[in-house]
Parts: structure tokens; sequence; C-alpha cells
């Protein structure tokens, strides 16, 4: 182990990348990658969700991500791990978890792979709870203004209803005279004069 030692508390989380030329021991949390060149532990109840590329490896929390160890990797009995692993020498004690792939061959191809690995995962943003509920929400139909509507209607002229021609004054007075009847030739009655009736009891 090297002279030198950085401690994360069981407090702190760091989210990011950290790099080191000394000693790395997790009791917190660390979210993104970790680069050194020494060794890297991971003590009970620490998380690290992270790609990890050290010298050495110790684990005895949670770590989820792709291990790359140049020397050695060791498991305790508590380590719980899943990701893809590479390193010459690994050790598992028993009771450890692991989920992945163990290689234990060419180092540099495994470490090419996760270097290429997260240049090409994109950049996580974390949105407040606000802004996402207003992201996701649907756009509200566009309606036409009701108040601006009301006024038109008020300042509109009012349509008069038509008014009717007015008659010259003479048909106006004189009273609409009845049909006339047509005359039937011979009918006698009341439309017969009153000497017609007279000649007609003399003969």
């Amino acid at each position: 182990m090297a002279d030198k030692e950085t401690v994360i508390g069981p407090e702190t989380r760091i989210s990011g990348e950290v790099r080191g030329e000394e000693d790395l021991i997790v009791r917190g949390r660390i979210d993104g990658r970790v680069q050194l060149t020494q060794t890297l532990t991971v003590e009970k109840g620490a998380t690290v969700q992270a790609d990890v590329d050290v010298r050495h490896l110790i684990v005895a929390g949670t770590v989820v991500g792709a291990i790359v160890a140049s020397e050695s990797v060791r498991l305790t009995s508590t380590a719980r791990v899943v990701g893809d692993l590479a390193s010459p020498r690994v050790v598992m004690e028993a009771g450890a978890a692991y989920r992945g792939r163990v290689d234990m061959g060419d180092i540099a191809a495994a470490r090419a792979a996760v270097s290429a690995h997260a240049v090409q995962r994109p950049a996580v943003v974390e949105k407040p709870a606000t802004v996402a509920a207003t992201a996701t929400r649907p756009a509200l139909p566009r309606m036409a203004p009701i108040a601006k509507a009301a006024v038109v209607a008020k300042t509109a002229a009012p349509v008069a209803a038509p008014v009717p021609a007015a008659r010259p004054a003479a048909q106006a007075a004189a009273p609409a005279a009845p049909p006339a009847f047509p005359r039937v030739a011979g009918a006698t009655g009341a439309m017969s004069p009153a000497w017609a009736k007279k000649k007609i009891r003399r003969r």
C-alpha cells in the first residue's frame, strides 16, 4: 500500500471522475468513474457505482460497473459485485456474491474497452421533480380568448328588423271592396227587379 491514503466518509457522496496517485478508501458512495495507480478499498456498507481502473482492488461492500485491476482483485465474504472483471489474479472468499464475466488474460485490451465505454456513455443530468413533471405534461389545447369575443359582441351595432314599405294614403284609407260574384243568366230571386216580379204575377 502507498504511504498516503484518502478516505471518503460514510456521509459523503461523490458524482463524477476520481483520479489519484495514492490509496483510496471508500466508506460512502461514488458514482461515475475511478482511476487510481494504487489500491482501491470499498469497505462494508459503501457503494461504488462506477467503472474502476486500479492497481489493486479490495471489496467488502458493493461495486457495480466494469472492473480492471492491473495486479489483483480480492472479494471478501461481504462483497457484492456486478460487472465484468479483468485482472491477472482474482481471490474470492466464501460468501462473496459476484455476477459478471471474469477475464484473466489481456488486461490492456480490457482497459481500452472500459475507456471506450466511458466515452460513449451519455452524461446524465439530474433534474428537479418539478421540471421533470412540467416537461412530461401534455400541452393544453389553444382556445380563443373569451374576454375579447365578449367585447366584440357588445360593441357590434344591433341589426334592425326590416320595415315593410308604406302604402299610399288613398289605399290605406279606402276599405277593401268585397269580391264580385258572377251573375247567372235566367236566375230569379233576390237579384231580380221588383217590376219583373209584378209582371209575372199578373200573367
